[in-house]
């Protein structure tokens, strides 16, 4: 079994806080206001996201540990969240006095989670944000964090420390999560700007049973205005969803009433930085031809020695 089988990545959406209602974006490739055409730190950034990440370039971090995650086993009892359509991602707020927390894993101080979205593409083979050795998966899924040393989520957002960011791989296979069951209520976000009350629900399972590989890097938002106040970690393993489930996201409609289906930003330079490895990563397994090629260089290498050592050796 491929070892990113299982990978997705969690997504939340920071559109409300991070653009003015003045500025018009979209995902639209070569479109007057898509991706390439986004302002603010977006264009002129060098620790901008996504990013491909190559897994078995990663250096690999013993101080990355476990994550203690604050509540996320726990439902609120009479708690609700704010499940939103706001033209861009499905994103789900939490109240003010939720108090959900992220802490450890390598991160300095403690943060507040604060919201979480999806990215999806129109087909179960793109739609993450981020790239994983190659690997493309049908959505991706970010829980936002903000550190509390600041007051709130809006003070902490231009802060070189002022976010962290799990995300997690979504792959479309099998039956119905139900971890992902609150999807049913977004049946009824279809259009933009729609919004409604739901359920408390546990935010643990919605994450990889094991969390304790991962990788890390310091980054951005990847909507406008992008900035680079993030502290990126992306999980290895993925969770799955079912094609019932990963249909709902794509019947919502976005900023121009059309399908809301490739809402996710291309992958960004590197730039020099460093990804790090919370485990150490297997080297890629090659493919029968690459494995076959591989031989027949070893065999020809082999084969070259000999012969220079008989027609020079002593």
């Amino acid at each position: 079994m491929n070892r990113f089988l299982l990978t997705v990545f969690l997504c939340i959406s920071w559109t409300p806080l991070a653009f003015s209602a003045g500025d018009p974006w979209d995902y639209i490739k070569d479109g007057a206001h898509g991706p390439s055409n986004w302002g603010g730190t977006c264009g002129t950034g060098k620790k901008q996201s996504p990013i491909n990440i190559k897994g078995h370039d990663a250096t690999v971090d013993k101080d990355l540990g476990s994550f203690m995650l604050k509540n996320y086993d726990m439902a609120p009892t009479n708690g609700t969240f704010t499940a939103k359509n706001n033209g861009h991602s499905l994103v789900f707020v939490f109240p003010e006095n939720a108090d959900y927390g992220v802490s450890g894993g390598g991160l300095v101080g403690n943060y507040k989670t604060h919201s979480f979205h999806f990215h999806w593409g129109s087909n179960n083979t793109q739609g993450p944000e981020h790239i994983l050795d190659g690997e493309k998966f049908g959505a991706e899924l970010h829980f936002v964090s903000y550190n509390t040393k600041y007051s709130n989520i809006s003070e902490a957002i231009a802060k070189a420390d002022g976010l962290a960011v799990l995300g997690v791989f979504l792959k479309v296979e099998g039956d119905k999560n139900e971890a992902f069951s609150f999807l049913e209520d977004a049946k009824s976000l279809i259009d933009m700007s729609s919004s409604s009350n739901v359920t408390a629900f546990k935010l643990k399972p919605m994450l990889p049973s094991n969390k304790t590989k991962y990788f890390r890097y310091s980054g951005s938002l990847t909507t406008p205005r992008c900035y680079e106040s993030v502290t990126w970690t992306v999980f290895n393993d993925a969770v799955k969803i079912s094609q019932y489930q990963m249909d709902i996201l794509r019947s919502l409609k976005g900023n121009n009433g059309a399908s809301m289906d490739n809402n996710y930003r291309p992958v960004q330079p590197l730039n020099g930085r460093v990804v790090k490895a919370s485990f150490q990563v297997p080297p890629l397994s090659l493919t029968p031809t690459e494995a076959g090629a591989s031989v027949v260089n070893m065999a020809t290498g082999l084969f070259s020695l000999m012969l220079f050592a008989a027609l020079f050796g002593h």
